[in-house]
């Protein structure tokens, strides 16, 4: 086995405080954004998490119960991301787990237009599953394996698949392009995150919103999302970025707590970080504004404190494409 694949945690197991546990088996699907390999997957809310790398190449772990006995773990499943050793194909590194199992099915695999493969396969005594899939991206190697209890692993059968299915790379040239080329909009988003609304007055304002998928759970069982708003209105003629963001920030009442100031995109842009709160959580919202030929150009997000710190990785890359309209980047 490839020195990469036989790797020792650099770190200890941490929960996912921010997801309440669950006894037995759970297929309530939170999506998981790890900073560290730079990809968002679907992962059973209430599981483990573990993170750790060798030679290159980053790996992340989450653990599962067992259908059979919830206080044991039943299935585990290893991301990982790095560059393709020199030589080696997938079908090569696949052996490595494969060799001595049971293959049932092996097909291609593609994630964001690259062709890839998945492997399915069990023990020779049947006791143990598991499904294992490699996509090479660019001289990156992005990987799935799930293994455990047969049991186990057929319980979990729908949700692998959606982790199959909704895996991404979260860099800024693999997110969905959004585009309204009559308003000189563009800019880039992850493809879990869903439109929600939009209007359009023309000549006057354009205003869309995005939700991401579920983040974690609250103990009542209430999905915490964070949401993408992006803002598009006329300006008097001669208005400047500064007497723009000026009239906005001023018009925000004491609700509003500033916790971070910067400029972006070279001072083209001003980026701020806002605390705020309502009767029934406390929210941080960052808050980008550009102000372009005529049009001024907000973009905001809002999310729960509970979970910015840990998508906040994910806001910095969905911004890196919230440049003034000009210099928006072409869809890829």
């Amino acid at each position: 086995m490839f020195a990469w694949l036989q790797f020792r945690l650099l770190a200890a197991a941490v929960t996912i405080v921010w997801i309440s546990a669950c006894a037995g088996v759970s297929q309530t699907l939170v999506t998981v954004y790890s900073p560290l390999l730079a990809i968002s997957i679907p992962i059973p809310a209430g599981w483990s998490t573990e993170v750790g790398s060798q030679a290159g190449f980053k790996i992340q772990i989450f653990t599962g119960p067992s259908v059979d006995v919830p206080e044991r773990p039943g299935i585990r499943v290893q991301v990982m991301t790095g560059p393709i050793p020199d030589g080696v194909t997938v079908d090569e590194i696949a052996e490595r787990y494969v060799e001595g199992q049971e293959v049932s099915l092996a097909r291609g695999h593609s994630l964001h237009g690259f062709a890839g493969k998945s492997w399915y396969f069990s023990s020779q005594d049947g006791a143990e599953q598991s499904r294992l899939m490699l996509t090479p991206i660019e001289g990156i190697l992005y990987g799935i394996y799930a293994h455990g209890e047969a049991g186990t692993v057929e319980s979990y059968g729908s949700v692998l698949d959606a982790m199959w299915d909704q895996f991404s790379v979260e860099r800024e040239p693999f997110l969905e392009t959004y585009s309204r080329p009559e308003l000189s909009l563009q800019f880039r988003h992850p493809r879990s995150w869903n439109k929600t609304k939009s209007l359009w007055e023309p000549g006057e304002s354009f205003f869309v919103g995005f939700r991401s998928p579920a983040l974690a759970k609250e103990e009542a069982g209430t999905s915490i999302h964070a949401t993408l708003e992006v803002s598009v209105n006329t300006l008097s003629t001669g208005t400047t970025l500064e007497a723009f963001y000026a009239e906005r920030t001023e018009a925000l009442g004491d609700n509003y707590r500033l916790v971070r100031h910067e400029q972006v995109a070279g001072g083209k842009g001003i980026s701020n970080l806002y605390g705020t709160e309502t009767q029934l959580a406390s929210y941080l919202e960052r808050t980008f504004y550009f102000v372009h030929d005529g049009n001024s150009f907000v973009y905001k997000f809002i999310v729960q404190n509970v979970v910015y710190t840990q998508i906040e990785p994910w806001i910095e890359e969905i911004a890196q494409s919230f440049h003034p309209a000009s210099e928006a980047a072409e869809p890829r």
